[in-house]
């Protein structure tokens, strides 16, 4: 289910207030809302759901990356994955980025204008 939505190929405060308001006047009930560790999204969440959230984010550390020139296009190698609680009293096993990370991926494969 995706209850709101926002196209915008910015990552700024007033886009995730736009998005995180959008959000809240259309929920019924109390959600659980995970992020990455961008600092606007605490802002925002605050703004649209106030205390009606539970709000976690999650911050990957990587480690140092290799120089070389083979794998000067390849990742960084994840070396660990902390999962903090910003308000409320979210699940902390549930704080995940992955389903909707996986969504945008699938919509920018079949709507080539969005591809990167």
């Amino acid at each position: 289910m995706v209850p709101a939505y926002l196209a915008s190929s910015t990552r700024r405060k007033h886009d995730a207030v736009q998005f995180c308001e959008d959000a809240a006047a259309r929920m019924t009930q109390r959600v659980q809302i995970s992020t990455d560790a961008l600092k606007s999204y605490a802002d925002a969440v605050e703004r649209g759901f106030g205390a009606d959230a539970d709000y976690g984010q999650i911050l990957k550390v990587y480690g140092e990356q290799n120089l070389n020139e083979a794998r000067r296009y390849s990742p960084a190698r994840l070396v660990r994955v902390n999962r903090e609680v910003v308000s409320g009293r979210p699940d902390t096993s549930l704080i995940s980025t992955s389903y909707v990370e996986r969504q945008n991926l699938t919509m920018r494969m079949h709507m080539r204008r969005l591809t990167r």
